[in-house]
């Protein structure tokens, strides 16, 4: 039982004074010294299946891997906000923790608990040893607690994550777009704060006016935004951009994109329509612009000496 006690305590000193059934289980311990501990003193029950060791000196982060440990979630919400350092936020006196739902409802002492089907290693982090999501998730997720919290306090914490260096503005977009498609709460509340943090400035989407930004900040001539394209009177089709001493479409796609059968097969129409008119469309992805904006360059001054045309003589 000695030889126990050691490891109880090496795995309790990582775990803020804390330790799960589980650990005591991979530990060798049985149900019958379990309850020998608990009697002396050693362990103290902290929900279903956590322990605090007893005479641990008091830590005020421990409430908060406490939920995480017994209910196998990640802090989330307003206490990862706050455990990120984002200030204006302050942690509620119950842990909030997102955990993946199952088929058996999820019920604690210790946490407010938030059920998500979709939680991908990149929402995921730890700071100071605690389990949590990301800043982007978790300031998503504040605003899916609007009005519980206020629009206010979202403003707050999106201002904050992006002056102190916590988050920037497209990594904020893109987890939005990622999020968007699953029709999760917190969407139209985040997009309206950061659509307003940008002025207002939109074309038909963020998207748009970030691949026009990309544009200008690299030297690349300015498309026209949002042009009709017809033929012998025709309406064919309105793009995202043209250039049109060029003839050259540019289409950009959001992370939601068309994804029915019926929406493929009217974009594949409308392509192979604009390039029977001698158009050359090119199409960036929300990953693109964002990701990989060195590719999305060079792809349109390609494009731009494939046709063939002098650089001053583009629409602009």
């Amino acid at each position: 039982m000695q030889g126990h006690r050691r490891h109880i305590y090496g795995v309790a000193e990582g775990q803020r004074g804390l330790i799960t059934r589980s650990d005591l289980e991979a530990i060798g311990v049985t149900r019958n010294q379990r309850a020998r501990l608990l009697r002396d003193g050693t362990l103290a029950p902290i929900g279903r299946r956590t322990f605090a060791l007893g005479g641990a000196p008091p830590d005020r982060l421990r409430p908060a891997l406490a939920a995480c440990l017994d209910t196998g979630g990640a802090l989330s919400h307003r206490s990862s906000v706050a455990l990120h350092g984002v200030p204006g936020v302050a942690a509620p006196r119950k842990p909030d923790v997102l955990v993946v739902r199952t088929g058996t409802p999820n019920e604690s002492d210790l946490a407010t608990l938030h059920s998500t089907t979709w939680l991908p290693a990149d929402d995921l982090t730890v700071v100071d040893g605690i389990p949590c999501t990301s800043v982007a998730r978790s300031i998503f997720n504040l605003a899916s607690l609007v009005p519980v919290v206020s629009v206010e306090q979202v403003v707050g914490a999106v201002e904050a994550a992006i002056q102190l260096g916590k988050a920037s503005e497209p990594w904020l977009w893109w987890r939005l777009e990622k999020l968007r498609c699953r029709g999760r709460n917190g969407v139209a509340v985040l997009e309206s704060v950061l659509v307003s943090r940008s002025g207002g400035r939109v074309t038909e989407s963020w998207l748009e006016r970030e691949f026009l930004s990309l544009v200008e900040s690299n030297g690349v001539p300015v498309p026209v935004c949002q042009r009709r394209i017809r033929a012998r009177g025709a309406f064919v089709a309105r793009v995202d951009f043209l250039y049109e001493a060029l003839g050259i479409v540019v289409e950009v796609t959001g992370a939601v994109g068309h994804s029915t059968r019926e929406q493929r097969a009217a974009d594949a129409t409308r392509r192979n329509r604009l390039g029977t008119l001698g158009l050359l469309v090119l199409e960036f992805t929300y990953e693109q612009v964002v990701g990989a904006p060195g590719e999305v360059v060079a792809a349109l001054w390609e494009a731009i000496a494939t046709r063939g045309v002098h650089l001053g003589s583009t629409g602009a």
